[in-house]
C-alpha cells in the first residue's frame, strides 16, 4: 500500500510533467500590453530606446529563470537536492526557450520535436532517484524524433 507521501510526490511529478509538456506546445496565449494604452496612460512612454537585450536572448534568459525555479520547487518538493535541480531547470529552461524561437529548428521540425524529446526525458531523468541524464535524454530524442517524423514526414 501507497503512503501518502509518495502519492503527493507522484501526484507533483504528473503535474509537473504535463505543465512542461503544454509549455513546449504553446498552447496558452503571451500577454503583451497594447500600444493605445501606452499612448493614453504613459505619455512618457518611448519605445525608440535600445533593448538591453534582443527578443530571443530575453526570451531565453526567462526560461532559464523560471526552470530555475521549476527545478528548485521539485528539489524541495521531492526532498532531493535543490541546488542540482535547480541547474538543471536553468538548462531545460534555456534549452526550451532556444528550441522554440531558432529560426534553423523552424526549418528542421523533425529535429525540433527531437529536442524537446531529448529535454524532456533529461526532466523525467531528473525527477526519478536512479535516472540517468545521458539515457534519458537519448530515450526522449529518439521518441521525440519518432513522434516529429509521424506528424510531419510526408
Amino acid at each position: 500500500m501507497m503512503s501518502k507521501k509518495n502519492t503527493m510526490k507522484q501526484l507533483w511529478i504528473v503535474m509537473l510533467t504535463l505543465g512542461v509538456l503544454s509549455g513546449m506546445t504553446g498552447v496558452l496565449p503571451q500577454a503583451q500590453a497594447s500600444h493605445r494604452y501606452h499612448q493614453r496612460y504613459n505619455h512618457h512612454y518611448d519605445n525608440r530606446r535600445e533593448p538591453l537585450v534582443d527578443y530571443k536572448t530575453g526570451k531565453i534568459l526567462k526560461g532559464s529563470l523560471v526552470g530555475a525555479g521549476i527545478g528548485a520547487g521539485t528539489g524541495l518538493l521531492l526532498e532531493q537536492n535543490v541546488g542540482r535541480n535547480a541547474l538543471i531547470g536553468v538548462g531545460l529552461g534555456a534549452g526550451t526557450q532556444a528550441l522554440r524561437y531558432s529560426s534553423t529548428m523552424r526549418r528542421h521540425p523533425i529535429m525540433k520535436t527531437a529536442g524537446y524529446g531529448a529535454l524532456t526525458g533529461i526532466g523525467v531523468s531528473a525527477l526519478s532517484r536512479h535516472g540517468n541524464l545521458g539515457t534519458g535524454a537519448l530515450v526522449g530524442g529518439g521518441l521525440g524524433a519518432g513522434l516529429g517524423a509521424l506528424q510531419h514526414g510526408d
